[in-house]
C-alpha cells in the first residue's frame, strides 16, 4: 500500500508543479505584453495610444485680431463664455469615463497578479511536497541500512568479544572457565570449527585430558568440513589414539579413512605414508 501510494503521489505532484509552472510562464508574457503595449507581429515596437495618433498642430488658426469687428469680437467672447460654462461639464464626462476605463484595468491587472500567485504558490507547494517525500523516503532507506548494518556490527562484535573473553580466561590460567565459555561460544554460534578445536588443545595440552581431547576431535569429524581440514583433525586424533591412549587399532583404522577419504589433501598424502612406514615394519 505504501509503495501504491508513492507511486501515485510521485508523478502527481511533478505533473501539478509543471503545469502550475507552464500557467505561470503564460500569464506573466501576457502581463508583460499589456503592460509595454508589445506588438506581437514587429517584436520590439510598442503600440500607439489613439491619443497620441493626434496630430497637435492640426486645429482652427487663429485669425488677426486687428481685423476683426469690435461687435464680433463681442459676440465671440460671449459665444466663448457660453462655451466656457459648458466646458466643465464635458470636462467632468470625459474624467469620468478616464476614471472607469483606468478601473477596469486596475481591476484587470489586479486578477491577473491574483491568478498568477495562485499559479506560482500551486508549484511551489508541488515542488516542496516532491522534495518531502523523496527526502522521506531517501531517509528511511539509509537509516535501514545504517540500522543493519550497525546491528550486524553489534553481532559480530559480540561474538568477537566472546571468544576473547575465552582467550583471556585461558591466558588467566582459568583452563576449565575458558573451555566453559568456548562451549557457550559453540551453543551461541554452531558449526563454528576453531572453537572445538581450540577446546580440544586445552584438554590435551594445558589440562593433559587426552580422553576429553579424542572426545572433542570425534566431535570435530562428525562436521561438514573441507576435506583438508577433516583430514588434519583427523591426523591428530590419531596421533591420541597411538600415542598417549595407546589404541593403535583405532589409529590404524582412521589412517586408512584418511588415505582413502582425502587422497588428493596433504593430511591424506601423509597417511598414506604413514601406513607404507608400518608396513614396511
Amino acid at each position: 500500500m505504501y509503495l501504491i501510494l508513492r507511486i501515485i503521489l510521485y508523478p502527481l505532484c511533478l505533473g501539478i508543479g509543471i503545469w502550475c509552472a507552464v500557467q505561470f510562464k503564460e500569464g506573466f508574457e501576457d502581463r508583460e505584453l499589456r503592460r509595454y503595449k508589445i506588438d506581437t507581429e514587429n517584436p520590439g515596437e510598442f503600440v500607439k495610444n489613439d491619443k497620441g495618433e493626434e496630430d497637435p498642430t492640426e486645429g482652427p488658426t487663429e485669425e488677426d485680431p486687428t481685423e476683426e469687428d469690435p461687435e464680433e469680437v463681442n459676440e465671440s467672447t460671449n459665444e466663448g463664455a457660453d462655451e466656457l460654462s459648458i466646458k466643465p461639464d464635458d470636462e467632468t464626462i470625459n474624467d469620468n469615463v478616464e476614471t472607469n476605463e483606468v478601473g477596469g484595468v486596475v481591476i484587470e491587472n489586479e486578477k491577473t497578479e491574483g491568478g498568477l500567485m495562485g499559479y506560482f504558490a500551486g508549484m511551489l507547494i508541488s515542488i516542496l511536497t516532491f522534495a518531502f517525500f523523496v527526502a522521506r523516503d531517501v531517509g528511511n532507506l539509509a537509516g535501514s541500512r545504517v540500522a543493519t548494518g550497525f546491528y550486524n556490527k553489534s553481532a559480530k562484535s559480540e561474538k568477537a568479544d566472546l571468544y576473547e573473553e575465552a582467550e583471556q580466561l585461558w591466558a588467566d590460567g582459568a583452563y576449565i572457565e575458558s573451555i566453559e565459555v568456548l562451549r557457550n561460544y559453540v551453543e551461541k554460534y554452531p558449526g563454528e570449527f576453531h572453537a572445538h578445536q581450540r577446546i580440544a588443545e586445552i584438554y590435551e595440552n594445558d589440562l593433559a585430558s587426552y580422553r576429553a581431547a579424542a572426545l572433542e576431535y570425534e566431535s570435530i569429524l562428525t562436521m561438514e568440513l573441507a576435506p583438508k581440514r577433516w583430514g588434519w583433525a583427523a591426523i591428530h586424533l590419531c596421533n591420541l589414539y597411538s600415542g598417549k591412549l595407546g589404541e593403535t587399532e583405532k589409529a590404524l583404522n582412521l589412517l586408512r579413512r584418511v588415505a582413502d577419504e582425502c587422497a588428493d589433501t596433504t593430511p591424506g598424502q601423509k597417511a598414506r605414508d604413514r601406513l607404507d612406514k608400518i608396513d614396511a615394519m
